[in-house]
């Protein structure tokens, strides 16, 4: 009975999400993104549970903060994430053709000849990113370059939402690598001279992560990104997406991150790992309200 239970519930998350998913393919791309701010503002309001780990995390990062401007920084990431949903499924929805027309119109692009040298190496190319601005978007964005893209992502639970979130992300020919059996296959795709992005901004256990410094706080950080750049080979090329004003983005190709190997191979994931990280923490300390703050991120701890 509580699977037939189960089953209904997802049904019905499938429906509201499809009709959803159609309104805003049929908006102009301007209402959507309204549209989207709105949803978020609302469910900062409603989503006690969210708002409070936004909450606490932001305080915890910017301690210096005073409540009201932490408040107001958590609302906007509600409604950033928001935005960033509604304009993907828009732009995501349409044709190809379409899909590349609108991202060059709502989208700037800086550091392209950091990405295309990297691909004429042929060593493989690994995308640094997070969960910050609108990261599926930029997912489009890589897509379009000359360099077969794979994407890294947990597949959620509603195997019938899961679908169309993979159709999406696949429309401009990328690849979606579940995270089950992930490094054998993204050594496979660098090898063959391909590019997986990889967002690096999330908790780890113990056991698959390394502590590094976030915001002044040790944070346990997956150290699968180093040991596969160590490994293949291949360029690592930071990338990050910025909401500019409130319906374009830029994104910012960095210089390649030169990895070298020693002999103490456990100092140079810690070492890499943070590095990495720090980047991170750079674009979240000049954007704070647009990222992730809804996960945990110092949820492991050291002791």
């Amino acid at each position: 009975m509580k699977k037939k239970q189960n089953n209904l519930a997802g049904l019905a998350e499938y429906i509201v999400v499809v009709v959803l998913l159609r309104i805003l393919a049929l908006l102009p791309y301007r209402i959507a993104s309204d549209t989207g701010g709105y949803i978020g503002r609302l469910g900062y309001l409603l989503d006690k549970r969210h708002r409070n780990v936004a909450l606490e995390n932001l305080a915890r990062a910017f301690p210096r903060r005073g409540k009201e401007d932490i408040a107001r920084i958590a609302q906007k990431v509600f409604e950033n994430l928001g935005r960033s949903v509604a304009e993907f499924v828009h732009i995501a929805s349409h044709p190809p053709d379409s899909i590349k027309r609108m991202l060059n119109k709502w989208v700037i692009i800086e550091g392209q000849d950091y990405v295309n040298n990297a691909i004429m190496n042929n060593k493989g190319l690994i995308y640094l990113g997070a969960h910050f601005g609108n990261w599926e978007l930029l997912g489009q964005v890589l897509s379009t370059n000359k360099c077969a893209f794979n994407v890294i992502a947990r597949p959620i639970d509603n195997h019938r939402l899961n679908r169309i979130i993979i159709s999406l992300r696949s429309v401009l020919g990328a690849k979606v690598l579940s995270k089950k059996g992930v490094l054998r296959d993204t050594l496979r795709v660098l090898k063959k001279g391909g590019a997986v992005g990889i967002l690096l901004d999330q908790n780890s256990s113990k056991e698959e992560g390394v502590f590094v410094d976030y915001f002044g706080q040790p944070a346990a950080t997956n150290k699968g990104l180093a040991l596969i750049a160590m490994k293949s080979g291949a360029s690592v090329i930071p990338v990050f997406i910025v909401r500019e004003d409130t319906y374009r983005h830029r994104v910012f190709y960095l210089p390649e991150i030169e990895i070298k190997r020693t002999d103490n191979l456990e100092s140079d994931v810690l070492t890499y790992t943070q590095e990495f990280t720090s980047i991170i923490e750079s674009f979240v300390r000049d954007h704070p309200e647009q990222w992730f703050w809804m996960h945990r991120r110092w949820k492991t701890k050291p002791y």
